[in-house]
């Protein structure tokens, strides 16, 4: 039976797993809820990774097991250091862009996008940034091949890029860090990343 990947139909948190997964070669089911679905579920948390009658959780640590099945998680302890610390940044992004979902007034939801846009999040891309432009080897973030570094900066556009981040305009990465462009690009170019998303058109 083919182990389940259980997320929210957004990319967010579980993208960046979901694409890994899928350069890994794993054959997984991609179950996709809705907000009321979970709510209604057997889970407390999401991802849930389900394999073997045993559910896994935490996205970073699902993250990592699939870099480690696909050859996407550096087996140089220097190297994995790299990749975590820009992974990890990136789950920073995701934090104070989440941030804005529970705001109900729209006015006050703009001004917080706003100035997570010209503060936080500008400093945290910024960051990232710094650090891929330090690899003069590639396009990639950490030495020359594709890892999960790369592939959760691709999961930061395309959640930004879904367009259910109100307030949030869709080019803000490319905008703030047009650098980080040349990632996501590198990342839909794999074979093993265009094959995953021409499956879901």
């Amino acid at each position: 039976m083919a182990p389940v990947f259980n997320y929210f139909g957004i990319p967010a948190r579980g993208e960046a797993t979901r694409v890994a997964l899928a350069v890994a070669g794993v054959d997984f089911e991609d179950k996709r809820m809705s907000f009321e679905e979970f709510g209604a579920s057997e889970f407390k948390t999401l991802p849930v990774y389900q394999m073997d009658g045993t559910d896994y959780t935490q996205s970073t640590a699902l993250l990592r097991y699939a870099g480690k099945l696909g050859g996407t998680y550096p087996e140089s302890p220097l190297a994995a250091l790299k990749v975590d610390e820009i992974v990890m940044i990136a789950e920073d992004v995701f934090i104070n862009l989440f941030s804005t979902m529970g705001e109900k007034d729209e006015a006050k939801k703009l001004h917080k996008c706003q100035t997570l846009m010209a503060g936080k999040v500008k400093e945290l891309l910024e960051d990232i940034a710094r650090k891929v432009e330090s690899n003069k080897s590639s396009a990639f973030c950490v030495g020359d091949c594709l890892t999960i570094a790369d592939i959760t900066i691709h999961a930061v556009f395309a959640t930004v890029q879904a367009g259910f981040l109100a307030g949030i305009p869709k080019t803000m990465v490319e905008d703030i860090c047009p650098s980080l462009k040349a990632v996501d690009n590198a990342v839909m170019a794999h074979p093993k990343v265009k094959a995953y998303y021409a499956s879901k058109a």
